[in-house]
């Protein structure tokens, strides 16, 4: 069986000369096919480098990626991806449900209007979908970025600091629904 993510000698050199910044050298990462895998470290270490690597944002300076079998470009291509990232490109003037929408629009797609509604209630925001999202707490916008990557029912999910900038009840609901979607099958 092939490696879900598979990483070879991965290294990300951020500009040039004096100025280069080596974010990652020779790094290695398999996982198993169903794995769940969070990365820890400190600030700088090259998690988000990974991230952006695997969602085919970054090019590696030198080794492969890929993500079963697929190079993570093409995954995203194919939609087969979903990426929360930490700062939510999340337009202020729009509700949950617009927010959502967004995907398919940008994607060029019809709206699934039962789909979103049933992406809401998965995430826990069944409740205030139509809100506008200055109304909600970073918890909340945290789950709507969760959904807007669940839209294609990707095979991969990428979550960077998922419980960033989030109180202890925050943080524990947010791995809550990490676990639970995990769990069935998402």
């Amino acid at each position: 069986m092939a490696d879900a993510i598979q990483l070879s000698g991965i290294s990300k050199v951020f500009g040039s000369g004096s100025k280069a910044v080596t974010a990652l050298k020779d790094t290695e990462l398999h996982t198993d096919q169903g794995s769940f895998l969070a990365l820890l470290g400190p600030s700088g270490c090259g998690k988000s480098t990974i991230l952006r690597i695997l969602a085919g944002l970054e090019t590696p300076t030198s080794g492969e990626a890929y993500v079963d079998g697929k190079a993570p470009a093409d995954l995203r291509r194919d939609s087969e991806l979903g990426i929360a990232f930490q700062d939510h490109a999340l337009l202020p003037w729009r509700s949950v449900v617009g927010n959502i929408r967004l995907v398919f629009e940008v994607a060029g797609r019809r709206p699934d209007m039962d789909y979103i509604h049933e992406l809401i209630k998965l995430v826990g925001l069944d409740r205030a979908g139509k809100r506008q999202l200055q109304e909600y707490c970073k918890g909340m916008t945290r789950r709507i970025g969760l959904a807007q990557a669940l839209i294609n029912d990707p095979e991969l999910i990428l979550l960077d600091e998922p419980t960033s900038g989030l109180d202890p009840i925050g943080t524990r609901e947010m791995k809550d629904l990490i676990l639970k979607l995990r769990d069935q099958g998402k």
